[in-house]
């Protein structure tokens, strides 16, 4: 204890700024590492949690057109717990009084409630509707963006009726609407499912009130019921087969699973939340291993003192836990710190698009990481300092002299200058004694910060890859044509007129949607023919040859519990049919709006006739509509022919597709769209520049400090080379070379590491968003990073360097 107290007083009085120092040093740095981590957990469980306060219904199911009776059987059926409606209706801008068809947004009419207590609407600016007022409306903020609406602005809307909306003279000729209502926007926000969600998704909306529904309900179109179940997603298949039964045989089937939609924005929030997490880990490393390179140097400061209470009889294991009281406090000290400085910047999470809806904004307690977070750098930093302690002290008792390097031993017998010999020995002899520096903890250091720094890098560019090529995420073709947002029906003989004499077109296929139990789950289907050309992009297995088989995405595959070569039934009414698993692919996001789509890997691609409501027929022709008979796909695929300028091709199609439609005007050409999990990568924005910004100021600080404490303890040793005539150039030489051998030490093992861990890292990344696994390697952003890494290294050994040629040689060796 008397040892104790003596250490303790004499490192106090002599080194307390270095104390100061390491306890700064672990609460900045550990309290990065823990702000980065709790923002980690809880970006990702934001949209969890706003789902549950929003009162999400379980499931939504679109019947077709609004019909009271069906609706009033669903809302009775025996799993249900609550119900809520919304209707469609066709709802205009009046520009004089004459409808404005430039402006297409969807107008959704609550009818009892919904979206202002169940599946509540998330104002971003304003306010709610007052559910009472026909004159108040919300817009999503697609809608905003879009169209310049914001709140306070009053609009004149006129609803029309279905055959209205159909005439093509209604803008030069129109019609008086069946109800026009002055409206003024309170608010503009989110609905729950546009939180995180697909291109294909995103929508112009505007909300209306009960009190508007109320009376445009009489020129309503289509519904979409959602329900909340009282047993949760286990109610979900029941509820299904029962309303399959209410409905006509072979009608379509659309159903929304909100679990689905949770699945897919945790899926797309995953990036960011990985990304956070890498850059928590990586500043956790960073306080370890600067950390402990600063308790190091300050425990092997101590040594004089060590000899001395060795002399008056201390043992070595007295000397060692008597060295630690210090180092320990400032530990403590600086996790402390950490936790405290973690908790004040909690604020700043989550990040990304789920920061617009957390419900409970401001700070936020981690408990979990803060305590496992804190108490790990704690205990991870005090076990450093007891095995540099130890090692100390048994040095004392008789330590083996150090072996030469064979590397300096090599760059001597090639007769390398002076300069660099002496550079080289600086760099891998740690020496012994007072002019002791850990270099082996500065090069491991910078080997493992160059590691992350290059797998950071290199998952970046796999990123990077996957947002930009959209055959990565199951769009192996170039355009889709879709009508009435996927509810309608392509004519093919439009199509092979259109397509077939078009000189950009290299192939094209037909697709339906829809959707149907499989081995009793409802699963999004994507109907399309064996002989299809055009075809998402296989991860493994072949391609469906009949009718008799199907394509699973792994996702489904995996919820199944199925692989290739195993049976699964489909259909909603016994027996089913047997379909034998021959591929798993990267299904595109693609599919009708608002209802569930194929996306990555959810779906299944089966044949058309497996889709419920193919086979419905036209039993009469509507003007500019279809003939009678069966009716065409709801979407067609078009791929161009390699070394067309694809945007010019695009645009022409475009203008040329009209008779694809079903009805003038109801058919659109969409570019690739992307799932939420690619849209909402973007929001990563700046996080692997940062991290490899904080990677290489982690490199530079640690080898600064290692450059200067080399300088300040091998002062003799500086001193002798002036003495044999090194000049102050050499002096300056000598510095840059110990610090381009540390961190080429660092490139050399980091390189190749952080390429097999980024790759690594994206496989498994890949995997989980179920896109096609294909990383890239950066070749050139490598050799940029090595450069920049020994530019840097030689530019921070300048202020060393400058110290070194200040040494005088008659004043330290006249000491020694």
């Amino acid at each position: 204890m008397v040892v104790g107290v003596y250490l303790f007083r004499a490192a106090v009085g002599q080194r307390w700024r270095s104390y100061v120092g390491i306890a700064l040093l672990v609460g900045l740095l550990g309290g990065v590492s823990l702000v980065a981590v709790a923002g980690a957990r809880r970006t990702q469980s934001a949209y969890p949690r706003f789902v549950r306060s929003a009162r999400a219904s379980t499931m939504a199911l679109d019947p077709g057109l609004y019909v009271p009776e069906i609706n009033a059987a669903v809302a009775r059926l025996p799993q249900v717990q609550s119900s809520s409606t919304y209707i469609a209706t066709n709802v205009v801008p009046l520009v004089d009084g004459r409808p404005d068809r430039s402006v297409n947004f969807e107008a959704i009419g609550s009818l009892d409630g919904r979206f202002f207590g169940q599946d509540r609407f998330t104002p971003t600016k304003g306010r709610l509707p007052d559910p009472t007022r026909v004159d108040e409306i919300a817009v999503n903020e697609n809608a905003a963006q879009q169209y310049g609406y914001h709140v306070g602005q009053r609009i004149d809307l006129g609803t029309y009726t279905d055959e209205q909306i159909r005439d093509p003279d209604l803008e030069t000729h129109p019609s008086p609407p069946k109800l026009q209502m002055f409206v003024t926007i309170v608010g503009t926000g989110l609905f729950v499912e546009e939180v995180v969600q697909d291109e294909s998704d995103a929508s112009a909306l505007v909300l209306l009130t009960p009190a508007y529904t109320a009376e445009a309900r009489p020129y309503g179109t289509y519904a979409w019921q959602g329900l909340v179940l009282k047993r949760g997603d286990a109610d979900v298949d029941a509820v299904k087969q029962q309303l399959v039964n209410l409905l006509d045989p072979g009608s379509p089937q659309f159903f929304r699973v909100t679990s689905v939609d949770t699945f897919h924005s945790l899926q797309a929030i995953r990036p960011l939340s990985i990304a956070l997490g890498l850059f928590g880990v990586i500043a956790g490393l960073a306080t370890l291993v600067l950390g402990g390179q600063a308790i190091s140097r300050l425990l092997r400061q101590d040594r004089q003192d060590r000899t001395v209470l060795r002399a008056l009889g201390a043992t070595p294991r007295t000397i060692a836990g008597s060295a630690l009281i210090g180092p320990v406090l400032a530990i403590v000290a600086g996790g402390l710190l950490a936790v405290a400085f973690a908790a004040l910047a909690s604020s700043a999470a989550p990040i990304g698009r789920v920061r617009k809806v957390e419900v409970a904004p401001g700070v936020h307690l981690d408990l979990t990481v803060l305590g496992l977070g804190a108490g790990s750098l704690i205990g991870l930093l005090a076990a450093i300092a007891a095995v540099v302690s130890w090692r100390e002290s048994a040095r004392l008792a008789g330590a083996r002299p150090q072996r030469p390097s064979s590397i300096v031993a090599a760059a001597a017998a090639r007769g390398m200058p002076p300069a660099a010999v002496a550079g080289l020995r600086m760099a891998f002899e740690p020496g012994s004694g007072r002019s002791a520096v850990p270099t082996r903890s500065v090069m491991t250091g910078a080997a493992i910060a160059v590691t992350a720094l290059v797998a950071s890098v290199t998952f970046g560019s796999s990123l990077g890859s996957l947002t930009a090529d959209h055959r990565l995420y199951g769009w192996s073709w170039d355009a889709t044509f879709e009508d009435q947002q996927g509810y309608g029906n392509a004519r093919l003989d439009g199509a092979h007129a259109v397509l077939d004499t078009n000189p950009d077109v290299d192939a094209w296929s037909s697709a339906s949607f829809g959707s149907d139990l499989v081995n009793g789950r409802n699963v999004p289907l994507l109907g399309m023919a064996a002989d299809s050309v055009v075809s998402p992009p296989l991860v493994h297995g072949r391609r469906a040859t009949g009718a008799g088989e199907v394509v699973l995405g792994a996702a489904t595959a995996a919820e199944l519990g199925k692989g290739i070569g195993d049976q699964v039934t489909i259909g909603a009414f016994a027996p089913g049919r047997q379909l034998r698993i021959v591929g798993i692919a990267t299904l595109p996001t693609v599919g009708i709006v608002h209802g569930a789509h194929t996306s990555l890997g959810v779906g299944a691609l089966v044949a058309p006739e497996l889709v419920p409501g193919f086979d419905r027929n036209v039993t009469e022709s509507t003007a500019g509509g279809p003939p009678p008979g069966r009716v065409g796909p709801n979407a067609i695929f078009v791929r161009f022919k390699g070394g067309t300028n694809v945007d010019t091709a695009f645009d022409r199609l475009s203008r040329a597709s009209g008779p694809m439609a079903s009805f003038p005007g109801t058919g659109t050409l969409i570019r690739a769209q992307r799932p939420a999990e690619i849209v909402n990568s973007s929001e990563i924005g700046g996080a692997p520049s940062l991290l490899a910004g904080a990677l290489t100021l982690g490199v530079v600080a640690s080898l600064a400090l290692a450059l200067t404490t080399s300088v300040r303890r091998r002062q003799r040793d500086l001193a002798l080379l002036k003495a044999i005539g090194f000049t102050s150039r050499q002096i300056g030489a000598t510095l840059a070379w110990q610090a381009t051998a540390t961190i080429t030490v660092g490139l050399v093992v980091g390189v190749p590491a952080g390429v097999v861990v980024g790759r690594g890292l994206w496989n498994l990344f890949a995997r989980q968003l179920d896109v096609v696994p294909r990383p890239t390697v950066p070749v050139l952003a490598l050799v940029i990073v090595s450069v920049g890494l020994v530019a840097i290294a030689n530019a921070t050994a300048a202020v060393p360097a400058g110290m070194a040629r200040r040494v005088q040689p008659s004043v330290i060796l006249r000491s020694e």
